[in-house]
């Protein structure tokens, strides 16, 4: 049985290691550059950019730590000590496991991004949401439908609008979130003092979306 309290979650992502010699390959225009090194600097600071962006597409970035925490409190976190596949596998597994758990999942762009990349990972490494009582993508995610999953910012913004957490969370609860540089997670996981730093960032971000739901529940939707 369902639990009837609600849960926040929220994923964080990295580039993939093993995916960057398989990369699409670039077509960098050269312009009017004529100079060999100018050039060959440009394509680099090209592949460098592709590389940065790993991060933000299931094919080339991985799920690297996710938090939680319920209407009670309790609070649930996971994150990955090493970049593979079995590692993330894992910690998918954990999550699906957890999010089955519950009746309502509350997230801030869940529907643009995080049930996109965690369910794509799961198509990419074989780990079916069914198995743990979830429905598919498209129901998960389905616009005007609150009943499993609420996207805050698509409560907040509309369908199609765009807001950063932290501007909202400045604004209406005034709080903020955690500074971090997300490049520096795949160095982040080394260490346990780093790894830490990664799940602090993220079960901030937790928090402040739980503090907006908390305000606008009863009154947005």
């Amino acid at each position: 049985m369902k639990k009837e309290q609600d849960l926040v979650f929220d994923i964080e992502t990295m580039k993939n290691a093993s995916m960057i010699d398989r990369l699409p390959v670039l077509e960098v225009k050269a312009g009017n550059l004529k100079d060999p090194a100018k050039i060959a600097e440009k394509q680099e600071a090209a592949k460098n950019e592709q590389i940065e962006k790993m991060s933000l597409s299931p094919l080339y970035g991985r799920i690297c730590a996710w938090c939680a925490i319920d209407d009670e409190g309790k609070k649930y976190q996971e994150c990955i000590s090493e970049d593979t596949d079995t590692a993330e596998t894992e910690l998918i597994e954990k999550a699906f496991d957890l999010l089955g758990e519950y009746g309502k999942i509350i997230t801030y762009n869940g529907n643009g991004f995080d049930f996109p990349f965690l369910y794509r990972r799961a198509a990419l490494l074989g780990c079916p949401p069914s198995l743990y009582g979830l429905p598919p993508l498209t129901a998960i995610t389905a616009k005007y439908r609150n009943e499993l999953h609420v996207d805050l910012m698509q409560v907040w913004c509309g369908s199609g609008s765009y807001e950063k957490l932290d501007n909202i969370a400045r604004a209406l609860i005034n709080d903020q979130k955690i500074e971090i540089d997300f490049r520096e997670f795949p160095e982040l996981l080394r260490t346990k003092k780093g790894r830490k730093k990664l799940l602090d960032y993220c079960m901030q971000d937790v928090r402040l979306t739980q503090q907006i739901w908390f305000r606008v529940n009863g009154i947005l939707i």
